[in-house]
């Protein structure tokens, strides 16, 4: 047997890189072999798939509902899916804005080389001028700052995009509607700012939704009939999209749509866009043990056996952000079967409870969130175990986990 040195093992083990993957799953003629050929070039860490080509299915079906331009949302990392790899794919498919939540994300992106209009919905400071205006990078104002955005507009010379947010009933971010004229009217006279949009955040209950559009509206006439210039009106989120149209005004702001899921269980239900989910979780058994009557398993004894049983231990945990309260509800799909978790999700492992005949073994894949065959677990599913929404299901996964994206015949 070859003897492999510790560095050379790591190096190994380093190999799955985003190129090496793009090559493994472009020769593959199946989503099966794919998954045949991945399992042999991966290292037994758990890893996200994704498929862009779902997401620009939901783009497009956004596109066809909203009928306007679409402001795509990938704050907190693209939901989960890599903030990077979204805000490229969508300037390929030529997306008409990015919307992030902080203003590192929007640099990022711009060091990445994503030259799409891109809007930071999130804080900045008063030395953070010079660096959005010279990104191109468009900033949501409604407080004292817009004054220093002038001043550096000013000193290099270069227009300040903004994005004027009101507060019409959310109670968080924004200048209000009832203060937000006067407001508005200053901004329309600071020398090097230019007002590119005025958006407003919508709070999802129906009839109060429609005061908001209502309020926002009547702002904005009010502003236009004093001359003033407002750009993009913009208001809906994914439910605003699916539910009123009223608020699609010049642009929505899809986020949760956009990676296959819906913004409630009424329209998760109804599945009017055909949505498909973008992302799959995935690992491999690391272990398979046979287990007496007796034994337990994890810390504090969580797990006691009552009789001889099998299980299989993935190196998955809470550290990956797969939820710590599942038990006793959660599933994985080993070889197109699900299998329950048992004991208590650690850190990095979980423990799956096998039947007594079962052919599992080392390195197969386990599929926590995705399809395996003709089974399937959702973010919704996983969701509805740990007693949370989709959303924070998806925002919780690890920036840390790898991410490949799947690559079929003829892509």
């Amino acid at each position: 047997m070859t003897e492999i040195s510790r560095r050379n093992f790591l190096l190994i083990s380093g190999m799955s890189s985003t190129s090496l993957l793009k090559q493994t799953f472009k020769t593959q003629k199946s989503p099966e072999r794919h998954r045949k050929k991945l399992s042999s070039q991966l290292t037994f860490d758990a890893w996200i798939e994704l498929n862009l080509k779902n997401m620009t299915w939901n783009l497009r079906q956004i596109k066809k509902t909203a009928k306007v331009p679409v402001m795509a949302v990938i704050k907190a990392n693209a939901y989960g899916h890599g903030l990077v790899k979204t805000g490229e794919h969508l300037e390929k498919v030529r997306i008409n804005f990015l919307m992030v939540g902080k203003l590192q994300e929007a640099l990022l992106l711009r060091k990445k080389g994503v030259s799409t209009p891109i809007l930071n919905f999130g804080p900045f400071s008063s030395g953070d001028t010079e660096t959005i205006i010279r990104n191109n990078i468009s900033q949501s104002v409604f407080n004292g700052k817009i004054s220093s955005l002038s001043q550096a507009a000013q000193r290099i010379g270069k227009k300040a995009k903004i994005h004027i947010h009101v507060d019409t009933g959310m109670g968080r971010m924004g200048i209000s509607f009832r203060e937000a004229l006067p407001y508005i009217k200053k901004a329309s006279l600071l020398e090097g700012i230019l007002i590119e949009g005025i958006s407003t955040t919508l709070t999802e209950d129906d009839d109060f939704d429609r005061e908001q559009i209502k309020r926002f509206l009547n702002l904005c006439q009010d502003s236009e009939k004093k001359g003033i210039s407002l750009g993009f009106k913009h208001a809906a989120s994914s439910d605003g999209v699916l539910d009123f149209p009223e608020s699609h005004l010049d642009m929505v702001r899809p986020g949760i749509a956009l990676y296959g899921y819906y913004p409630s269980d009424k329209t998760q239900k109804e599945d009017r866009l055909g949505l498909k989910p973008v992302l799959q979780l995935k690992s491999q058994v690391v272990a398979v043990k046979t287990l007496q009557p007796g034994d337990s398993v994890s810390y504090h004894r969580k797990y006691t056996t009552q009789k001889k049983e099998k299980i299989a231990i993935v190196p998955i945990g809470y550290s990956d952000g797969y939820p710590h309260n599942t038990i006793e509800k959660a599933h994985v799909l080993i070889k197109e079967k699900r299998y329950p978790l048992i004991a208590a999700v650690t850190a990095n492992h979980c423990t799956v409870l096998l039947k007594e005949n079962s052919a599992v073994s080392p390195g197969d894949e386990v599929v926590l969130l995705g399809s395996q065959g003709k089974e399937k677990i959702t973010a919704v599913d996983i969701a509805g175990w740990a007693g949370v929404s989709a959303y924070k299901i998806l925002i919780g996964l690890s920036p840390f986990l790898p991410k490949r994206e799947i690559y079929y015949v003829g892509d």
